[in-house]
């Protein structure tokens, strides 16, 4: 979903329909398909859908974008403040990469789709990172996120520089951004990528 819940994007009404198939969390047959049509700057037309369980918590968002390629790679070397807000577009296939904090985002049921910047990026990293902290259970493992958290605020702030990496095996994610290099990935590379999970809509 685009950060901030912007209405700007918004390019036309809300559908719900029928899903096929069971709840992965509850095991009912309860599951419908909202989808939103956007218009997202530099990227043109997208759909935002969201899978969600009548009876249940689940929810699974993606994003697709209307001109989508081949399986691709791209990598953004953030130096500073400026490249901070770089746009990002991730769809629940997109493979978030962060090596200097060897951080993986990968697809998943709760995987969440969205449409950010690098900094909202390493926002979404902190969150996850500042649970693992709460929950750690060994002054090892608290000091290590410690330590995270410190070097993602410094990040945050522009004063420490990373890489932004983001694969996605359908095309459906993209960084935009002057400095930000593509590539197509290899059959083999986007293999090795995991899959988002699929779902089949009512006739």
């Amino acid at each position: 979903m685009a950060d901030g819940g912007d209405s700007s994007l918004l390019k036309g009404l809300m559908r719900e329909m029928k899903v096929v198939g069971t709840c992965p969390i509850c095991g009912r047959e309860d599951l419908v398909m909202r989808s939103l049509p956007l218009e997202i700057p530099h990227f043109g037309d997208a759909l935002q859908t969201t899978v969600l369980c009548t009876q249940c918590a689940f929810r699974h968002a993606d994003l697709i974008l209307g001109e989508t390629g081949p399986p691709t790679r791209y990598e953004l070397s953030v130096s500073g403040q400026a490249d901070l807000t770089a746009r990002v577009a991730r769809s629940s296939s997109g493979t978030l990469r962060i090596p200097e904090l060897e951080v993986a985002v990968e697809p998943g049921l709760r995987g969440e789709a969205f449409v950010s910047n690098a900094e909202g990026v390493l926002r979404r990293v902190r969150d996850i990172v500042a649970f693992l902290s709460r929950s750690a259970e060994t002054r090892t493992e608290r000091e290590r996120a410690k330590n995270a958290l410190r070097r993602i605020d410094e990040m945050i702030d522009g004063r420490a520089p990373f890489t932004l990496i983001l694969e996605d095996p359908t095309g459906n994610s993209a960084i935009l951004h002057e400095k930000a290099r593509r590539r197509s990935l290899t059959a083999r590379e986007a293999a090795r990528l995991k899959h988002a999970p699929n779902f089949r809509i009512s006739p």
